[in-house]
């Protein structure tokens, strides 16, 4: 049902070929929109937009910072330029190998340049992509902006520090724009993924992603392909009543008691007496 023909998508973050971002290029341009693919590897998303349009879609990659103004100015400047209008942009950037070099410790141990350089990437780029998307789509009359956030961003770790921070903070950004320009026609909503097998989910090894399996209502975690569905609908007609949403894609990781896999391997429930 989703249709997306004569619509014009920006996701950020979308140059790394197993990605979530560059999963949903693909399933958008499958559903007929056209892609600006935007990732500070410029030669990644040059090559999936190559792959796109080989495949019929249209689709163009182009290099950019998030944490630069001017990039971000010249990323929508882009989508005009090349497809005369924007309707969607997806605020997917994140350096999540940051997480494991240098890392994102427990309070104590923080440096204030990780933290700025986090928040940089994380907050700031999605701040500056609202701020300059927005006036673009309302000369179409509207659109749909999707930030990705992270269940990170509604519960405490044991590191995850300024990660967790400020995914709470891309949380807010999507109430607040949802807020100020919902009348005007842009809807705004973020998705929280849990566990997702990009290469960095991947890379933290068989023991961790057992665990979070464990943890999970359903049977797998999660893949980059979960991720792009769920954008797409957002981004479409579909999704038109539903605004100022974090909306939380970690197969019921945190949707029940911390006992329950205790409890399950144990055979025990709440009110048994053995």
């Amino acid at each position: 049902m989703i249709d997306l023909t004569g619509r014009v998508a920006i996701i950020t973050g979308a140059g790394h070929p197993q990605g979530q971002g560059a999963a949903t290029a693909r399933v958008m341009t499958e559903h007929g929109a056209a892609v600006v693919l935007a990732d500070i590897n410029g030669d990644g998303a040059a090559e999936i937009a190559e792959e796109l349009r080989q495949g019929g879609g249209e689709a163009v990659g182009i290099t950019v910072d998030v944490r630069i103004e001017d990039d971000i100015e010249r990323m929508v400047g882009t989508a005009l330029e090349e497809f005369g209008r924007l309707d969607i942009l997806h605020n997917q950037a994140a350096d999540v190998h940051y997480l494991a070099d240098p890392g994102d410790p427990e309070i104590t141990e923080m440096t204030v340049e990780g933290w700025r350089t986090q928040f940089e990437t994380l907050l700031l780029g999605p701040m500056l992509g609202c701020k300059h998307g927005i006036p673009a789509m309302l000369r179409s009359g509207g659109g749909s902006i999707i930030c990705t956030s992270s269940i990170s961003g509604s519960m405490g770790e044991l590191n995850l520090t300024v990660y967790g921070a400020a995914k709470a903070g891309v949380n807010q950004l999507v109430r607040s724009v949802s807020a100020q320009w919902g009348k005007q026609g842009i809807r705004c909503n973020a998705v929280a993924p849990g566990l997702i097998l990009s290469e960095p989910g991947l890379a933290l090894g068989e023991v961790l992603i057992a665990q979070y399996e464990r943890h999970c209502d359903t049977p797998k975690v999660g893949l980059p392909i979960d991720s792009a569905h769920l954008v797409t609908f957002l981004a479409s007609d579909e999704a038109r009543y539903i605004s100022g949403q974090v909306i939380e894609m970690d197969g019921g990781f945190r949707q029940h008691s911390p006992m329950l896999v205790e409890q399950r391997s144990e055979g025990q429930k709440v009110g048994d007496t053995a």
